[in-house]
């Protein structure tokens, strides 16, 4: 599922990582939408904008006030939940795609849910460092088979925050996350370790 950003949404990624943290794809899609019009809002508070000078622009204002009333509504209802639990979780499923991908990278190509496997791994992990949420392999199956799709954005971001010196755009770079775990298997299996099919890939669209 491919989605186009235009600039200023490209600018606001965190946004829409927060959509992607809802648990269904179609949720997420409403979030997306939602997260649109709340670029649009932002825009519009740094936007000092004549009536006299943009008239169909101001025109346009008035005509999607309420869109954008009813938008943010939701989107308080979206971020109330990011921060009670669905970012806990986004957050866990991230670490695991990272694991997924060093092990790619690596050419282990380490199964995810077999005895000894990278959920393990990440049980293990949680377990000796106090990180809540991870510390039991149910959770983390259900935590990696509700996020593994939409994982490669947040991988991007950390990447990105820690590596200042990249000459990757964060889109471009959640691309390359998103291909590698979808075209690379697990050893000795014929299945890639997440199903291109559930995937939601963020193109960038420049404005020039």
């Amino acid at each position: 599922m491919k989605v186009p950003l235009n600039e200023p949404e490209s600018e606001c990624l965190g946004l829409f990582r927060m959509a992607l943290s809802e648990e269904t794809d179609e949720e997420r899609l409403r979030a997306i939408d939602i997260m649109r019009h709340e670029v649009v809002s932002l825009g519009l508070e740094n936007f000092p904008v004549s009536r006299s000078s943009h008239p169909e622009f101001v025109q346009w204002v008035a005509e999607t006030a309420k869109y954008r009333q009813d938008a943010a509504h939701t989107f308080h209802e979206i971020a109330g939940r990011y921060e009670r639990k669905n970012e806990r979780k986004l957050n866990v499923a991230e670490y695991i795609g990272k694991r997924v991908w060093d092990s790619i990278q690596t050419k282990r190509f380490q199964g995810v849910q077999v005895k000894g496997g990278l959920l393990e791994q990440t049980r293990d992990y949680a377990k000796q460092n106090g990180v809540g949420g991870a510390r039991d392999l149910d959770v983390l199956r259900r935590i990696w088979s509700t996020y593994r799709g939409v994982v490669h954005l947040g991988m991007a971001m950390d990447y990105c925050e820690d590596h200042p010196e990249t000459t990757w755009h964060v889109l471009h770079l959640a691309e390359k996350f998103r291909s590698g775990l979808s075209s690379n298997c697990p050893k000795g299996t014929s299945l890639p370790y997440v199903d291109p099919k559930t995937q939601i890939s963020f193109l960038y669209i420049s404005n020039v």
